[in-house]
């Protein structure tokens, strides 16, 4: 029997090297084997359950994830890349719910933050989204990313506020066509304004008409 054949670190760096190429069902399969040797690794695991990801099998990945979690409760890492795959597989308030587990044993966890805003921003929980973000710049000023999700989190709360406004606008004034369009065409740099004309239609609707003597 070769070496690699009974050394499970033989088959985990064999793993290692086929994810760095990119061949992440092969790295998968490398996993497998030190498994068969090792299955009480929660490394083994973690890793295979990141591999899965890559490969798109998010559902094995989740799994793998709850195999490492089960043998080492407190890893963050795998808390936050079990929230990914199950966001991936469209379960988010379970995401979410992982994220917290993460932050919950390390509130400075940047990649639980950044994937708790991520999905927040799936859910459009703008305000909550743009929070988690803010979070990742107080911890790291330097991830200029983080920065431009939170900028987009927050024009898409105001976007999604207009819209309630032009709802809501409708029972008093007829809403100008270049208003609606704000929404309609995603035209953020102008929401701030449409709001602003919108709000003073509305005021001249409710204001009640000045008597001539």
């Amino acid at each position: 029997m070769a070496i690699r054949d009974r050394n499970a670190g033989a088959w985990y760096h064999r793993g290692q090297a086929l994810c760095s190429d990119g061949r992440f069902d092969e790295a998968v399969a490398c996993y497998d084997r030190a498994l068969e040797l090792s299955p009480g690794d929660p490394l083994l695991w973690k890793r295979r359950g990141f591999a899965l990801i890559k490969a798109g099998r998010y559902r094995e990945a989740a799994a793998s994830f709850d195999r490492a979690l089960a043998l080492d409760p407190d890893d963050t890492t795998a808390w936050q890349r079990k929230g990914y795959a199950l966001a991936c597989l469209g379960w988010s308030e379970d995401a979410v719910a992982c994220c917290d587990e993460a932050l919950m044993r390390d509130p400075e966890h940047i990649l639980a933050w950044q994937s708790r805003g991520w999905v927040l921003g799936i859910m459009c929980r703008y305000d909550e989204a743009a929070a988690c973000y803010e979070e990742v710049v107080r911890l790291d000023p330097s991830r200029g990313s983080a920065v431009w999700h939170r900028e987009r989190m927050q024009e898409r709360r105001d976007l999604e506020a207009l819209a309630t406004e032009i709802r809501e606008a409708e029972r008093f004034v007829e809403v100008p066509a270049c208003i609606r369009d704000v929404v309609t065409e995603r035209d953020y740099g102008n929401v701030a304004l449409a709001r602003a004309v919108l709000q003073e239609l509305v005021g001249r609707a409710e204001r009640p008409a000045v008597q001539r003597r």
